[in-house]
């Protein structure tokens, strides 16, 4: 089994009184969106069916920025739910800090932005500086992000007599950067525009020290940024006019509803159903474990812990391709759920067929199966020069067919090698 496999265990013999229970349900989703919507669709019917109040059933994700598309479902189905540890994906720090620079860029009158950014990070704007930016704009019948933009001329705006020197001079640097923002954003998809503010104000170094909450909050901005690479071919307003919906509805709850939480939290905790997420490599376990063999080990009893909270229903789920629907890119199966004994599972496998009684070996390993003959000839061949809409130039390394598809290893300058779908990565041979 599962924790078997873990290093300088003692084996122990576990029996419950209950019986043997039902088998585990696998389930592998054509993409994360899919992923997300099984969970809520299964949940509704199991509350439906009577066979599980609402709050009996949990959702358990390696990492925090996993709640996003899980919340959305929620919300989208318009059922109520609850997250332990965590904010909410829109309400956290992180999420709502670039946001609001996108909101400043997009209008400079939203004062409840630039309030809230202003000093993000620390440039020596105390209260003090803010309060009289403000002054200073409705004496002017103007809105503050206005006067912001003007002081960017340094000493030939009107306004810059009304600060003393550093804070001046801090207002400027913050207004020039709006300024270069703005002039930029017409010309730029809203993800290049998110890499843009992301580069210029060093916001990794700013939220992220190293430490394992410093990396969760980074993994939520690099979500938010996914969900922005989705709009590469609409504008930022529909952007923000997306997030604003989103983020205004208000449906988690205390009571009997279902529960959102991460691995580490579900400690010492039980649920008549539990859905495990993102059991891809990279996720769970997480990448930077890879080189760690104790850090494999932790992520291996993480595993068992939410396996080990169900006490009726287990749910193992997973995504063949993630990114969200502007770049998706193939994923490959945890490497834990070959310690899964076949003979405790039933679903589905990537195929449609059924899995009953499979060894791990056939299911999890079909990235690395011979191939049938296919009627598909390779389009992006070894040493290939493409286009991305969003990586930019790249170099093909290997390509084949699998499924129906052609998936390609590139090599971007800009981000290194994606594993990518020909038919969603729209891919350019230049």
């Amino acid at each position: 089994g599962v924790i078997d496999r873990a290093l300088n265990r003692k084996r122990k013999k576990l029996f419950s009184d209950r019986g043997e229970g039902e088998k585990i349900f696998f389930y592998e989703a054509p993409d994360d969106y899919a992923e997300a919507s099984f969970v809520v669709d299964t949940i509704a019917q199991l509350v439906a069916s009577r066979q599980f109040e609402p709050g009996d059933c949990a959702v358990m994700y390696r990492t925090n920025a996993q709640s996003r598309l899980i919340e959305e479902a929620f919300l989208q189905a318009r059922l109520p739910y609850r997250l332990v540890g965590a904010q909410r994906f829109y309400g956290r720090r992180e999420v709502k800090d670039m946001i609001a620079f996108l909101r400043m860029i997009h209008n400079p009158a939203d004062e409840a932005s630039l309030d809230r950014v202003i000093n993000i990070p620390p440039r020596g704007i105390g209260d003090k500086t803010l309060t009289t930016l403000h002054m200073v704009a409705r004496q002017n019948n103007l809105q503050p992000g206005f006067v912001l933009l003007d002081l960017a001329r340094g000493a030939d705006s009107s306004y810059w007599p009304a600060f003393t020197g550093r804070a001046s001079i801090s207002l400027a640097d913050f207004g020039g950067m709006l300024a270069t923002w703005r002039a930029a954003a017409p010309s730029l998809t809203t993800s290049e525009l998110f890499d843009r503010v992301v580069t210029d104000l060093n916001y990794k170094q700013y939220i992220d020290d190293e430490s394992e909450e410093g990396t969760d909050r980074w993994e939520n901005v690099e979500e938010l940024r996914r969900l922005a690479i989705e709009y590469s071919t609409r504008s930022l307003d529909e952007f923000l006019e997306n997030v604003a919906l989103v983020s205004d509805q208000d449906t988690i709850t205390e009571g009997n509803v279902p529960t959102l939480l991460t691995l580490h939290a579900a400690k010492g905790l039980e649920f008549g159903a539990v859905f495990i997420v993102g059991l891809d490599d990279g996720i769970l376990p997480h990448s930077r474990s890879f080189d760690e063999p104790e850090g494999m080990e932790e992520e291996r009893r993480l595993f068992y812990v939410g396996i080990t909270r169900a006490k009726d229903k287990l749910y193992l789920i997973r995504a063949i391709q993630r990114g969200g629907r502007g770049a998706a890119e193939e994923t490959y199966p945890s490497r834990f759920l070959d310690d899964v004994p076949a003979e405790l599972l039933i679903g589905k496998s990537r195929t449609g067929r059924s899995i009953h009684g499979r060894a791990p070996e056939s299911l999890w390993s079909v990235h690395s199966r011979p191939q049938s003959a296919s009627v598909m000839e390779v389009k992006y061949r070894a040493g290939t020069h493409v286009r991305h809409q969003v990586w930019g130039e790249g170099i093909v390394l290997d390509s084949r067919i699998q499924d129906d598809d052609e998936i390609v290893d590139v090599v971007f300058q800009s981000v290194g090698i994606k594993r990518l779908s020909a038919s969603l990565a729209n891919l350019k041979i230049i």
